[in-house]
């Protein structure tokens, strides 16, 4: 069944996948960086593995960046224990290529499209004496490919959401029979474990850890604590909201919340952080406030100033990499993505005690899920709820500082996953 399966799966990603994402390539700046960086990679491969031929590798994947901050803390602890062990990291998009910090890895690819003879010749290639999968991004043929090639697979930090589709009907049969060949599934909780039992039912692989991305998070945090802050005001004002990670999607419910708040009171300031910064989502944020009579600044701007800091109560932040340390200053904090695919990382925050509000999609993430159980996370559907919960949030002191040790108390408590997982990988080592 298994092969059937994988003739008419590979039939379709020959004769679908390829020539869509081929053409999506000409119209997309990064799915031509994806297809031209698969393309150009063989000969990084075939190096690497003709100088590392007798040294211990280990393979970890992870879909971008946000994965990758599972595989840090575990890749950091590996290498402080055996300094020789040679690390490959794949990701499957280009912002995992481009932002991930990769500090101890040896060699940087894309995860190969997905045929199995290929990839099975990649893994006797390099040789690895595991594969480290953060959170979710398993594909069939790369699976089997492991499998021929004797390579133990772990499954790192495991979700499977209560809506998502991989373990219902039949997605589910098509998954029950590549997931046997994970050797270990290491969910981050017991919901997910339970989930997972649908189309991975070996009790005695499945072991609830935790999340590693929490580890990396909180020495992040700790760092971060360490450094001087980011002043982005001349005047600071008591209460600093940040939206993080927005996309237009979320603007449409949380601006006009935020613009009334902002209007009723004068002690809020507020750091917007688009996602994508692109130069007509910048500008359609600046009109949005400019419409109102609401001036805006620019971080490329006001950074080059005499004072580094912007006269106006909103600043635009158009840089990347600065979210964990805007954190560190702030005091509410929105989350963006639930609006539209899926919250971004409400971890971050929780992590200098902002309490966090994100949009309705919010089941794929563990995190946010908590959060709203611990009473420090607030989910919206709508402008209403989301002016509701900030006017409380701004006008009542107590229950903000509240909420947000909430969130910071979850995830410290939450430390450990790392060394739990590496336990498993170094039964291959």
């Amino acid at each position: 069944m298994v092969y059937i399966f994988l003739f008419f799966y590979t039939v379709f990603y020959l004769v679908v996948f390829i020539p869509v994402f081929c053409v999506g390539a000409l119209f997309n700046a990064k799915m031509r960086q994806g297809l031209l960086g698969r393309i150009k990679q063989p000969k990084q491969i075939r190096q690497f593995a003709k100088e590392h031929k007798n040294d211990t590798v280990v393979f970890f994947h992870s879909a971008s960046v946000g994965e990758w901050e599972q595989s840090i803390p575990i890749i950091k602890t590996l290498k402080q224990q055996s300094p020789q062990i040679k690390v490959v990291a794949s990701f499957f998009s280009p912002s995992g290529m481009n932002h991930a910090k990769k500090e101890n890895v040896d060699l940087s690819i894309y995860l190969p499209f997905d045929f199995v003879f290929s990839n099975y010749l990649f893994f006797k290639r390099i040789q690895p004496k595991a594969w480290i999968v953060s959170k979710y991004d398993i594909w069939p043929g790369i699976l089997l490919a492991a499998h021929w090639a004797n390579v133990p697979v772990l499954l790192c930090s495991a979700e499977l959401a209560k809506d998502s589709l991989r373990y219902k009907g039949l997605n589910a049969v098509i998954n029950r029979l590549f997931y046997k060949y994970i050797t270990y599934i290491l969910p981050v909780s017991e919901d997910y474990k339970e989930r997972f039992k649908n189309i991975f039912p070996y009790e005695e692989r499945l072991e609830v850890v935790g999340d590693a991305r929490y580890d990396q998070i909180i020495a992040k945090a700790e760092a971060v604590k360490m450094q001087p802050n980011v002043e982005l005001f001349e005047n600071p004002l008591p209460v600093t909201f940040i939206g993080g990670s927005l996309w237009p999607a979320d603007e449409k419910h949380l601006f006009p919340a935020l613009l009334q708040v902002f209007k009723e009171h004068d002690d809020l300031q507020l750091v917007l952080v688009p996602h994508e910064l692109h130069e007509s989502h910048i500008q359609a944020i600046e009109q949005t406030f400019a419409s109102e009579g609401i001036e805006t600044q620019r971080y490329s701007d006001f950074s080059q100033s005499e004072t580094k800091k912007t006269s106006c109560r909103v600043a635009i932040v158009n840089t990347v990499g600065m979210l964990a340390k805007l954190y560190k200053n702030t005091d509410i904090a929105y989350v963006g993505g639930a609006f539209s695919t899926g919250v971004h990382n409400v971890a971050e925050p929780s992590a200098f005690a902002n309490p966090v509000i994100y949009g309705p999609k919010h089941v794929n993430s563990y995190e946010a899920m908590q959060l709203k159980e611990v009473a420090g996370g607030f989910p919206i559907n709508n402008q209403e709820e989301c002016y509701k919960v900030l006017s409380k949030l701004v006008n009542d002191e107590q229950f903000r500082k509240e909420a947000g040790k909430k969130n910071h108390d979850f995830l410290y408590a939450s430390k450990g996953a790392s060394d739990k997982i590496i336990k498993h990988v170094l039964e291959f080592l």
